[in-house]
């Protein structure tokens, strides 16, 4: 992000950022570091003065997901430590839940958390499967934010107790049958709904209507994507899919 204020106008160009250089970054003990990601200044700078005074250090600030993606990846300003990812739910280039599952596959050291003005119980679900492992609203308190992100840091699932319901219970629904994971089970194995149907004598049809409630389950659209994901989350041996 960078500011230019000649003539008295603060201008901050989108796609541009403000990061400190890893060379320079000092971490006290006891402090955390966090990279910032909303697409409204006046947020970002709220953020940072506040995280600040409960001794959460931001060292990255941006309006967009690639920037975070590019200073993550050391491709702007080299490696460095960051305990935290803050991501709005709502970006200009890309949506929260996108950048959430990119952050965590480039740094899964990175503990991801949202922050977002909507109380959105079906996005508080899609986050954490996505993999954040917090959800906070906007109008939560100064100290209640930076408890719960220190909570975030430490591995803790925190989720706004006006949310936590929904979450839970999309996580209950979204657990597998014993059929349902014999069936994905024999689709990674890259088995066809017909072949499938023989080993487990039922009807094709049948097994088509099995995968479309797993897929519905796991957030998925494709056979490869459901073997990966159910991999991923230890539902299966690590393998690489036959499909």
């Amino acid at each position: 992000m960078v500011v230019d204020r000649s003539g008295g106008v603060t201008v901050i160009r989108p796609g541009q950022r403000r990061a400190s250089d890893p060379a320079r970054i000092h971490f006290e003990e006891g402090r955390l570091s966090a990279v910032l990601v909303d697409d409204h200044e006046l947020v970002l700078e709220g953020l940072e003065r506040t995280l600040a005074r409960d001794a959460i250090d931001v060292v990255g600030a941006f309006l967009d997901g690639q920037g975070a993606l590019d200073y993550l990846s050391g491709a702007t300003a080299g490696p460095t430590r960051v305990d935290l990812a803050i991501v709005d739910l709502r970006l200009g280039d890309r949506s929260g839940l996108s950048l959430v599952e990119q952050v965590r596959s480039l740094r899964p050291d990175v503990r991801v958390a949202m922050l977002t003005s909507f109380e959105d119980r079906s996005a508080a679900v899609s986050a954490v499967r996505a993999g954040a492992t917090g959800f906070f609203l906007k109008d939560s308190s100064c100290g209640e934010l930076s408890a719960g992100l220190r909570r975030v840091a430490e591995g803790h699932l925190v989720i706004d107790s006006r949310l936590a319901a929904a979450v839970l219970n999309g996580e209950r629904d979204r657990r597998l049958t014993e059929h349902e994971l014999s069936i994905v089970e024999l689709v990674a194995e890259g088995m066809t709904n017909r072949q499938i149907g023989a080993e487990l004598h039922l009807s094709a049809y049948t097994v088509k209507e099995y995968l479309s409630r797993v897929m519905r389950k796991l957030g998925t659209t494709t056979r490869a994507e459901t073997v990966v994901r159910a991999v991923r989350e230890g539902l299966l041996p690590d393998r690489e899919p036959g499909v």
